[in-house]
């Protein structure tokens, strides 16, 4: 048996995981912490990079304490669209701005007008998402051009991170194509894309595979933490791309959603799909293990109810996400408030429950004021998304959908699960919890040449893990009346859209 550490980091939180790869694979968690973000001198939401740095050194430390404990090698996997510059010195210019920050606020409509939309998705085959780095990078055109001045490395955050660990400056693949300025048809930085934008491309570097070897870690924090000579691997670095690694597919055609702070559906693809129905229904292009492409859509997620949590803790109610799903579960009317869950309104942080609230009613629906009443309304949302978005993937990938798989925290979710089965009329199959690190490991092995490929990781995963399935009700009055509530979800988008 061999050991890989999967450091795994999520915009609510990161963890160090040690991944067992033999005749099955587990996982268990070495270090976990809260994700840290602080406000820079411009006051923009940031990562605060120097303190992750810090949280993985300490990872790094008790990783290295577990007695008999040996590391084949370690990798990073991240969120996607977020980025720092180096200097030309190596050095990080300011810390990374979260794409939760307000700085893209209108961006997406000022890219449009210089270029189109038909060109931002052609070019890139990326969802018109207004966090993504493309306009992001535009934000910085416009608002703080002198950070272009000083910048001569641009890498999103797996590579930043392993830059830090390792000295070296490299692109992965999977990562680079959630910027919006990845072609993924030729396979290269959509530099023609940026110049037209008036963004700079000499900060544009290589793009590596996912499991290429990066490089060993530096020998001072070898030294400093205990852990010794690693080598360090480009996994499949972002997140979703490591966790749909990792799904124990049962049939060709299937969803996976990812789930966590973002819900990432999608379908596996063994090239681009760009067209009329993926621009105008904002599904994305995103690379795979292999140069397989993950055609998606980037879906608000349990982001939304992380915050009304949190909105919930400052008016003095403090409770767990489980006793949230109850007292959703416990509503006597499920579909009472609907929200269209990807509207932008959602994306940033603070006051969310009131974001709600006036969603409702501007929308002339009840407002939800309860913690059951918030969260039931976020869960039968997220449902409905689902089921709409599985119709749309069913249409572009031409196979019958015969499950819905869910992986990752979410997962655990058994009435999301559920009530994702009712509306859409799709088996739902959830597991493994820990797809994101178990992807993570497998790449890593594959990298090394300790696994046979992408096949032998799934089946591994197939051995070793539960799966829970989740049959659509049979209920004809019930299947009618969700049959009601889609339309008025439907309904309720085309206003929005």
């Amino acid at each position: 048996m061999a050991t890989y550490l999967a450091l795994d980091l999520g915009a609510e939180s990161g963890r160090l995981m040690a991944v067992d790869i033999g005749e099955t694979i587990s996982t268990n968690e070495i270090h976990r912490f809260e994700t840290p973000v602080t406000t820079d001198l411009r006051n923009r939401r940031c990562w605060d990079f120097p303190k992750l740095i810090s949280e993985i050194k300490v990872a790094l430390s008790k990783a290295a304490q577990i007695p008999g404990a040996k590391y084949e090698s370690i990798a990073v996997d991240t969120w996607g669209l977020d980025f720092g510059f180096l200097d030309v010195n190596q050095k990080i210019i300011d810390l990374p701005v979260s794409h939760r920050d307000h700085r893209t606020d209108g961006f997406l409509a000022k890219a449009a007008d210089l270029v189109g939309k038909k060109r931002l998705h052609e070019a890139s085959g990326a969802q018109l998402l207004e966090v993504n780095s493309i306009y992001q990078l535009l934000a910085i055109k416009e608002l703080s051009p002198e950070e272009f001045e000083r910048a001569a490395h641009l890498l999103l955050m797996p590579d930043l991170i392993l830059h830090a660990l390792t000295g070296v400056i490299k692109s992965e693949y999977t990562i680079a194509t959630t910027s919006g300025l990845y072609d993924v048809v030729s396979n290269k930085w959509a530099l023609d894309l940026a110049l037209e934008l008036g963004i700079p491309t000499n900060f544009f570097g290589e793009v590596q595979d996912a499991g290429s070897i990066r490089g060993n870690l530096l020998s001072e924090i070898a030294a400093e933490t205990g852990i010794g000579e690693l080598v360090c691997i480009a996994t499949a670095s972002h997140d979703t791309a490591a966790a749909v690694v990792a799904t124990p597919f049962t049939a060709p055609g299937n969803a996976y959603i990812s789930s966590g702070t973002w819900s990432l559906m999608g379908i596996e693809l063994p090239k681009p799909l760009i067209n009329e129905i993926t621009l105008e229904r904002r599904l994305t292009n995103e690379g795979g293990f292999g140069r397989n492409i993950r055609l998606l859509r980037n879906i608000m997620g349990l982001w939304v109810i992380q915050e009304v949590r949190r909105d919930l803790k400052k008016q003095g109610i403090e409770l767990t996400y489980a006793e949230l799903v109850d007292a959703a579960k416990a509503q006597a009317d499920p579909y009472r408030t609907l929200i269209y869950i990807d509207d932008p309104l959602f994306h940033h942080a603070g006051g969310m429950i009131e974001r709600i609230q006036s969603y409702a009613k501007n929308s002339k629906q009840p407002i939800p004021n309860s913690p059951g009443e918030l969260a039931q309304c976020v869960f039968v949302s997220l449902a409905l998304q689902y089921s709409r978005i599985a119709d749309v993937l069913q249409k572009c990938g031409d196979q019958e959908m015969k499950a819905i798989q869910i992986v990752g925290g979410g997962s655990q979710n058994e009435h999301l699960s559920q009530m994702t089965a009712d509306i859409s009329g799709i088996e739902v199959i959830t597991g493994p919890v820990e797809a994101t690190a178990m992807g993570n490991a497998i790449v890593q092995a594959i990298g090394l040449g300790q696994l046979a490929g992408l096949d032998a990781g799934r089946e591994l995963v197939r051995k070793s893990v539960s799966i829970k399935r989740y049959a659509p009700t049979q209920d004809l009055e019930l299947r009618a009346h969700i049959k009601s509530i889609r339309l008025r979800y439907d309904q309720l988008i085309d206003r929005e859209l």
